[in-house]
């Protein structure tokens, strides 16, 4: 038994390793809001890609809207902040702040430029149930990357996350049509 205890331990310990090397670790230019770090930080490294999905058609790689959403499950009223803004504030919709309500849909639109394959449409942003100190409450933070890639647009999310928040993508209802450069991103914060 003793023995049985002893690879479980090392297989526990081992499987930290990764998480260790992650935290306080700060990717794709996201705000250092945790100067001083005393608990654990998520930082996705990777992206996630964004589902295509064929509109209507019209001009390829086009200047085109974005709409940035985002589900409220955190229980908490949460506050937008901008950080890297790519075109026009076309405003922030209703309901704000984003209320506890479980489910509570909320977000902003962006009028932005079309991408080029030199430089990508980047729009950065967070959510957080602290607005004065964003590092002391749930918060998570997106960049949406929209690239021209051969002609066509695509788009991938990072995110990082604070405060014991989960950040997730809503992989279902996010899409990005390719030849209009239209993106609605859909994410989630708990």
């Amino acid at each position: 038994m003793t023995r049985n205890v002893k690879r479980f331990l090392a297989g526990s310990l081992l499987s930290l390793i990764p998480s260790i090397a992650l935290a306080g670790q700060v990717e794709h230019g996201f705000p250092d809001l945790l100067s001083e770090r005393t608990e654990y930080v998520s930082l996705r490294a990777e992206g996630v890609q964004v589902p295509v999905r064929e509109g209507s058609g019209g001009n390829s790689v086009a200047a085109a809207n974005e709409d940035l959403l985002v589900f409220n499950n955190s229980g908490l009223s949460l506050t937008l902040g901008i950080q890297v803004l790519t075109g026009g504030l076309n405003g922030v919709y209703n309901p704000y702040p984003c209320p506890p309500a479980l489910g509570s849909l909320c977000g902003y639109q962006v009028a932005a430029p079309a991408p080029t394959v030199a430089a990508p449409v980047v729009q950065q942003y967070y959510w957080t149930a602290n607005a004065a100190n964003p590092a002391a409450g749930k918060t998570c933070v997106w960049r949406v990357e929209v690239t021209d890639v051969a002609g066509s647009c695509a788009a991938q999310v990072f995110f990082g996350t604070y405060g014991g928040a989960v950040c997730t993508l809503d992989a279902v209802n996010s899409f990005i049509d390719p030849t209009t450069c239209y993106a609605q991103i859909v994410t989630n914060i708990q």
